[in-house]
């Protein structure tokens, strides 16, 4: 099952102080859930970030996940992915053994290092793995000066 994103714009000037932030209190404390600073409880999927030449990929792992519970927003160099992995209630009582499934509230945010083309941006969720591909901006050899010193 494959789905086609809507990448929305707009502007927060301190997403990177925020996701410094984070990583530091993920780990100092070894948690992957959200640093004490946040007001917000919600939880953060296994997430990896790569890059090639022509493109920057992020993956995250959402499994049991309805594409249509996930938002995705790319403003000022950061993706901001968001959305809710509901539970389902079981239909009989049961005794935990180990709980470590996360349901409710995600969020994720990821500084992109370099400028991207926001009009070709994609975003397919397939096998439980979401993969966003944000294709680089080609620099324009043409603007390219050679200076000759003398």
């Amino acid at each position: 099952m494959s789905r086609d994103y809507k990448i929305q714009m707009d502007n927060n000037m301190f997403a990177p102080i925020e996701e410094e932030m984070e990583f530091f209190f993920s780990s100092f404390f070894g948690s992957s859930y959200p640093s004490l600073y946040r007001k917000e409880l919600c939880w953060k999927p296994p997430t990896d970030v790569y890059e090639t030449d022509s493109y920057f990929v992020v993956i995250l792992e959402l499994a049991q996940m309805n594409p249509a519970d996930v938002s995705i927003t790319y403003r000022d160099g950061i993706l901001f992915i968001r959305g809710m992995r509901r539970s389902v209630p079981p239909k009989e009582r049961r005794q935990y053994h180990k709980l470590e499934i996360n349901y409710g509230p995600f969020e994720r945010k990821i500084a992109i290092p370099d400028d991207v083309d926001v009009e070709a941006l994609v975003a397919t969720y397939k096998e439980g793995f979401l993969e966003i591909q944000l294709p680089k901006l080609k620099n324009n050899e043409e603007n390219v000066i050679n200076i000759k010193v003398d």
